[in-house]
């Protein structure tokens, strides 16, 4: 008898055991209807467009796809969706208008998947004319699944917005910490003996100091010739965020610590330098800081044995403490009102321009002369790159 019930217990244990071999099977099997979904990693796209820039147009293709084979041939269309734009700024906190629909077109809508595949042909969405939006304004055009045949639609995964943003004039600047760029000119008769000089530096630095025992001097070199002509800030008994023009008339202007440059702000910095007029002038962000009319005589660009250069003078511990963009070197003397208003840009065939370095490859160390006269000019050392939005917003 008991001999039996140890049966009984045994086979009791055998049927759960069995039991539970099939549940850890039955949960190897899939017990989920195969869904419909648009094919994407992040659902928001971003582009940027340029205002007023000739035909600007982009594109992005979007699939459909499902997790499982699907049993029979599946379709969807997509379609423009605006209305679902505030769906988008719910989302993500923002205050995008709908992107006008006749800048949206999708030409051959419908995806399909075949029975046993898992994903669509590619369906082509393209943005045309977005150089007519205004850059101030962010735009979000969101694209849809519809008409959805053979199988289900993921809802959380049935929508793409494509987001359109103006592009900043200036994306990406140079750091020139501890580094500086050799000028060599390949146009030699464009700066020997000129008879006036502009240079413009759009420049944001963070230390104007020694900076932790390696610069050596409160000296920060923008361009230039040290002993012939320099524009740098700081100098022995000046303050050490002034601008001063070096020339052979004589250091200028005089320090004043209430035209000293913040730190880590984008300032926009001209030089002028006329020895017709014997004109001397600062200008900061466009506006004028400091004349004279002590400095005649011509000024040459060639420089001795130690040459021209930007971020150095005289030795490597006086370089600019920060970033740097649009560095411009004129043989005219610009006016007040042309240098207010082109602190992010000028045309490369300006009269007058000599050389043009943007400062926005991004990467390498090799810096653009956009000028036509090949003044490209190398960092002594790699350069680090920041990415910036100028103009920021607002200004």
């Amino acid at each position: 008898m008991k001999l039996k019930k140890l049966n009984i217990i045994a086979l009791a244990f055998a049927s759960i055991a069995v039991c539970g071999c099939k549940t850890n099977d039955e949960l190897n099997e899939h017990h989920f209807d195969n869904k419909l979904f648009v094919d994407m990693e992040n659902p928001v796209n971003d582009f940027v467009f340029k205002e007023g820039e000739e035909s600007s147009t982009a594109s992005r293709d979007l699939y459909l796809a499902t997790a499982l084979e699907a049993a029979t041939t599946v379709t969807g269309r997509f379609v423009a969706a605006p209305s679902k734009v505030s769906v988008y700024n719910s989302l993500y906190g923002g205050m995008a208008l709908p992107l006008p629909e006749n800048k949206c077109v999708i030409e051959s809508p419908v995806a399909t998947i075949d029975a046993g595949a898992t994903k669509s042909n590619p369906v082509t969405v393209s943005f045309v004319n977005l150089e007519t939006l205004n850059s101030d304004s962010t735009y979000v055009m969101p694209v849809e699944v519809t008409d959805v045949t053979g199988i289900g639609l993921l809802d959380s995964k049935k929508v793409s917005y494509f987001v359109f943003k103006g592009a900043s004039l200036i994306n990406v600047v140079a750091d020139i910490s501890q580094n500086y760029f050799p000028v060599n000119w390949a146009s030699r008769d464009l700066v020997t003996n000129m008879s006036a000089i502009t240079v413009e530096a759009l420049i944001r630095v963070r230390d104007f100091g020694t900076v932790d025992g390696l610069k050596g001097q409160a000296m920060s070199t923008i361009f230039g010739i040290e002993g012939t002509f320099l524009v740098r800030i700081g100098d022995s008994g000046f303050p050490e965020n002034q601008v001063q023009l070096v020339n052979p008339n004589g250091n200028f202007p005089e320090g004043n610590s209430a035209l000293g440059l913040p730190t880590n702000e984008w300032v926009h910095v001209a030089v002028v330098w006329d020895a017709t007029t014997g004109d001397r002038i600062i200008y900061t962000n466009g506006e004028e800081v400091a004349r004279d009319q002590e400095a005649a005589g011509r000024v040459s660009l060639l420089g001795g044995s130690n040459g021209c250069f930007i971020g150095r003078a005289y030795n490597d511990e006086r370089w600019l403490e920060g970033d740097i963009s649009e560095v411009r070197i004129w043989n005219v003397q610009r006016t007040q009102e042309e240098i207010a208003s082109h602190f992010y840009e000028v045309d490369p065939a300006s009269p007058g321009l000599v050389a043009y370095w943007k400062f926005n490859e991004g990467a390498g160390k090799v810096v653009k002369d956009n000028t036509v006269n090949g003044n490209d000019i190398t960092a002594n050392e790699d350069l680090t790159w920041t990415n910036v939005a100028l103009p920021e917003r607002g200004n």
